[in-house]
């Protein structure tokens, strides 16, 4: 791979990683008590940690939104795809 590929290659991966960033910032965003997943290679849920206090209720849904936000990304950028598979996503690291 000559220098100008592997630049083409590198910006189209940050492109791709803001995509990505973007998109989970606002699932968060949009389900206040998610507080991160871990995806597995196959792109299903394999953990999923939330945000509960006292008489809150963690609806069932959180699920269902969280894999159909990741399934409207896959499909509207298909590149995007690698770069979730295997990995974790936190609203904050400690």
């Amino acid at each position: 791979m000559n220098r100008s590929e592997e630049r083409l290659n590198n910006a189209r991966r940050q492109r791709n990683e803001a995509i990505v960033a973007r998109h989970v910032h606002e699932l968060f965003q949009r389900v206040p008590m998610l507080c991160g997943f871990c995806l597995r290679p196959d792109l299903d849920v394999a953990e999923l940690s939330v945000f509960d206090w006292p008489g809150s209720s963690v609806d069932t849904g959180m699920y269902e939104e969280a894999m159909q936000s990741l399934i409207d990304l896959a499909a509207d950028r298909p590149e995007a795809v690698q770069l979730m598979r295997g990995r974790t996503f936190a609203r904050a690291f400690h």
